[in-house]
């Protein structure tokens, strides 16, 4: 029987705050790991800060001018990711006139090591179809990330592996089960699943939608380890 301790612990209830620069986030966390939405004005700025733990971020609508360590680079929307390790510091700003929503995963586990790609940031890796869904990936060396495209009747069957994996919905409606718990997600709607946490996905709609999944480790590109920066 599903149980609301259950909904919560794989799909969690954002906490929503108002920042006094107009920036507006919705926060969704399990354990060591938070997804984090910021709605960002034109003009704001992300202010600068480093923090313990890891970053990635994705730009999702929009256009963010992002500053990490030295490297300032203009991110576009579903094709620029930027992984900042941690205690470097980064920054951002929208420079367009209209309001960037902006992704950013919070990465914060005991043992594990956080290495960033050359420059901090990262482009498509590779397009291509799986599962009868049109994917692109990104890859770093501790984390993958995966925009999939789910066709009206699309699915992704019922599966399980040792990666842990973290999904955003972007665009349309998907239901999602984790577990033996399903939630029916639309924009910015967040599940999390541990290792060998069973999870499938249906898109029972005529439209389409589209997801953000993210494996930690990657699973299904492998890199040389880098040095820690």
């Amino acid at each position: 029987m599903t149980t609301h301790v259950q909904e919560r612990l794989y799909f969690p209830a954002p906490d929503v705050v108002l920042h006094d620069n107009g920036i507006r986030t919705e926060s969704f966390r399990r354990g060591d790991t938070e997804v984090r939405l910021s709605h960002i004005p034109p003009g704001a700025i992300v202010a600068s800060h480093s923090r313990g733990g890891a970053q990635v971020w994705m730009v999702v609508r929009g256009e963010l001018s992002m500053t990490v360590g030295e490297v300032t680079k203009l991110m576009r929307p579903e094709h620029d990711v930027c992984v900042v390790p941690p205690d470097v510091e980064c920054s951002g700003v929208n420079p367009s006139a209209a309001e960037t929503v902006a992704l950013e995963l919070k990465r914060a586990k005991p043992g594990e090591s956080y290495t960033a790609p050359s420059g901090y940031f990262l482009e498509p890796l590779e397009t291509r179809k799986f599962v009868e869904m049109d994917v692109t990936f990104f890859l770093a060396d501790w984390v993958e990330l995966m925009l999939a495209h789910i066709p009206g009747g699309g699915e992704m069957p019922y599966h399980k592996h040792r990666h842990e994996q973290i999904g955003v919905c972007l665009d349309g409606r998907y239901e999602m089960t984790v577990e033996g718990t399903s939630s029916e997600l639309a924009f910015s709607g967040t599940y999390f699943c541990e290792s060998f946490e069973g999870h499938g996905a249906v898109n029972p709609n005529a439209g389409a939608a589209r997801s953000l999944n993210i494996f930690i480790p990657p699973r299904y590109h492998r890199v040389p380890k880098q040095e820690a920066r």
